[in-house]
């Protein structure tokens, strides 16, 4: 845990490269063991976009992570971004601000972060950034808080980026934890038993769905008696359809596995350009 903001953390961190590096080789500026926080922080592995682990120092950053990995149009996700030339920007800033520029024990230059830098796919393909400062509400009340966050809005305005802060207000935590649900079984390379079946495994799991009054827990019994697979495994393959996006439901709602399958709008979609193969739902 990091006890005072000095040079020589400064430096240390410079030199450990964070705050650099692209995709699977970037390093965030904070790592969970650096921060000692009233929030529940988590390391979790990028599977969809980084391939490597994030560093989330709440709740609400690790239910935006999901979000963001389920986003097709997002290409990087850079977290605990250090705004590292913010000092060589020559910004104007208030007397009022200028107080947040240092630290007031040691005199250090502040070295401000944001929750994320998001790089993103354009209509034509080309990248642009989203910088998004992930916050509780309640946060936005305090003065300080507001004061550090202009100074970093200035920052990506000069810079072209946009800016932008998230609360829980904008986060619809239901659907969040439904895409972590099903993005823990994205990568399926430990299950050597769906592996060698899984184009049969499918075709048959695609045909249950298709049948709106079958359950989830009875589909999922039926594949593992039919393939002679371990318990839990037809629920890990629906999971890992649902991550690839070849089954797509209404992860807006709670998922109960002893619901009916048209209780969530499933579509199915097959591997020949993506087209719905079955479409059930009330």
């Amino acid at each position: 845990m990091i006890r005072e903001w000095n040079e020589t953390t400064i430096n240390r961190f410079l030199k450990e490269k964070r705050g650099q590096g692209i995709g699977k080789d970037y390093k965030p500026w904070l790592l969970v063991q650096d921060i000692s926080s009233k929030s529940r922080s988590s390391r979790i592995f990028g599977s969809v976009t980084t391939q490597r682990v994030h560093h989330l120092l709440s709740d609400l950053q690790l239910y935006y992570f999901y979000l963001l990995e389920f986003d097709d149009q997002v290409i990087d996700i850079r977290e605990q971004y250090p705004l590292l030339d913010f000092h060589d920007q020559n910004l104007s800033v208030d007397e009022d601000l200028v107080k947040k520029l240092f630290d007031l024990k040691t005199q250090v230059p502040h070295i401000f972060t944001v929750s994320f830098l998001v790089t993103r796919k354009g209509n034509k393909g080309e990248p642009f950034y989203q910088a998004r400062i992930i916050k509780q509400s309640q946060e936005l009340e305090k003065k300080s808080t507001i004061q550090r966050m202009e100074l970093q809005r200035r920052y990506f305005e000069k810079n072209g980026i946009d800016f932008g802060i998230v609360t829980e207000k904008e986060i619809n935590r239901q659907l969040a934890r439904n895409i972590g649900w099903a993005l823990n079984a994205y990568d399926i390379r430990d299950y050597p038993d769906l592996i060698s079946n899984l184009a049969f495994l499918k075709t048959d799991m695609f045909e249950y769905l298709s049948n709106p009054s079958e359950t989830f827990q009875r589909m999922f019994t039926r594949i593992e008696k039919t393939y002679q697979l371990d318990e839990g495994l037809g629920l890990i393959l629906f999971k890992h359809l649902i991550a690839i996006k070849e089954v797509k439901m209404d992860l807006t709602k709670k998922i109960y596995l002893t619901n009916q399958i048209g209780d969530y709008h499933v579509e199915v979609s097959n591997e020949q350009g993506g087209e719905v193969k079955h479409a059930v739902g009330n």
